[in-house]
């Protein structure tokens, strides 16, 4: 790898990242949710204030939001969906095997 980067890949990457083993960081549950609300800013609010929130959508369709969740336990997907009873209406996917994520193909 070259030390500079040149003008065309400062248009095509926007930053270098490490990759986290959630596994060891205690959160290697990961679940989707699609939320259903009329309570937008509040439920944005909330997302970024939830630490086990790591990715959150704007969608179309029946529901408003999806949410990607990284957890201990499926007890805390239940707890993160019964704070946010209140804003709206849930549906839960639990990812029971992670094929792969992050992929882009040029």
């Amino acid at each position: 790898m070259k030390g500079q980067i040149d003008e065309t890949d400062k248009k095509i990457i926007s930053g270098y990242h490490a990759a986290l083993n959630m596994h060891n960081l205690n959160r290697g549950t990961t679940s989707f949710m699609l939320v259903k609300t009329e309570h937008c800013l509040a439920f944005i609010d909330f997302c970024k204030e939830t630490e086990a929130v790591t990715d959150l959508f704007r969608i179309s369709g029946e529901f408003n939001y999806l949410v990607k969740i990284q957890t201990a336990t499926a007890e805390e997907i239940a707890e993160f969906q019964d704070a946010i009873a209140k804003l709206g209406h849930t549906k839960s996917l639990i990812c029971l095997k992670n094929i792969f994520e992050n992929r882009v193909v040029l």
